[in-house]
């Protein structure tokens, strides 16, 4: 235990300050900061939509609908593989397979990384709806504080869908970065599927492709997304599939520099 925790400790100091890191903070506040600049250039709207009983719902709803069709995928894509670029850009594969910690540790400790990254982002991007609402009462005297209590509960149980339903996306992904040296081949199998999953997302079988899974979240009340489909079932199997894939292709690998 103590060494998948080392080596754990040993892969988040590589990656901090690294180019990952800064897109996962850039890429979480973004979307957030474009809603807050909106209200506040409209800040004749702010006193009715802070007094409003569903101020957090529709800042919720705004920022989620530009993160989870697009840049939540493209996000994902980019930092899975400016993550495994650190060490193809350092030429340290060859290196970090000469230190004494067995292969598996290795894999386990590098991918809980690029969750843990995941998982950030979404503390990040929750903290910036939250900011949306309160920053402009502390800008505007007549400005109230949001009226609405802040609901928690559909605050938790939307962001575990939509985490879960990144999970799949994140695999791949990782797959594709740490095995093909050239950062482009995942970038653009990564975009041709975030384009595909906007083209399949109201098809009927669009559920076989797991970068639609987001935007079905969002759209799920849309009467074109089918709710019988069971996509938390499809999206923890294609994880596992994916993750167990890439493990088996990682511990047999061949050229380990």
């Amino acid at each position: 235990m103590m060494v998948i925790l080392q080596s754990i400790q040993s892969e988040w100091i590589k990656k901090k300050h690294s180019s990952a890191s800064w897109l996962t903070i850039a890429g979480a506040l973004f979307i957030p900061a474009i809603v807050l600049f909106r209200r506040i250039l409209y800040s004749e709207t702010l006193v009715q939509s802070n007094s409003s009983e569903k101020i957090w719902n529709m800042l919720y709803n705004q920022c989620w609908n530009y993160m989870s069709i697009f840049l939540l995928p493209i996000g994902i894509i980019l930092t899975a593989s400016l993550l495994a670029q650190i060490e193809f850009r350092n030429n340290s594969w060859k290196q970090v397979h000469t230190t004494p910690q067995p292969f598996t540790v290795l894999f386990f400790a590098k991918f809980c990384i690029a969750i843990t990254m995941l998982i950030q982002f979404f503390l990040l991007f929750n903290v910036g709806i939250v900011l949306t609402g309160m920053i402009p009462a502390l800008l505007f005297r007549d400005v109230p504080f949001p009226k609405q209590n802040f609901p928690y509960q559909e605050f938790l149980t939307g962001n575990a869908k939509f985490f879960l339903y990144s999970l799949p996306i994140l695999s791949l992904q990782y797959l594709l970065s740490i095995h093909i040296r050239n950062f482009m081949v995942p970038i653009g199998v990564g975009f041709a599927m975030v384009i595909a999953s906007l083209i399949a997302v109201s098809w009927k079988y669009g559920y076989f492709l797991p970068y639609t899974y987001c935007s079905k979240q969002f759209l799920i009340h849309d009467n074109r997304i089918d709710p019988d489909i069971n996509i938390f079932g499809w999206s923890v199997g294609y994880f596992l599939l994916f993750t167990t894939l890439n493990y088996i292709l990682y511990i047999n690998q061949k050229s380990r520099g």
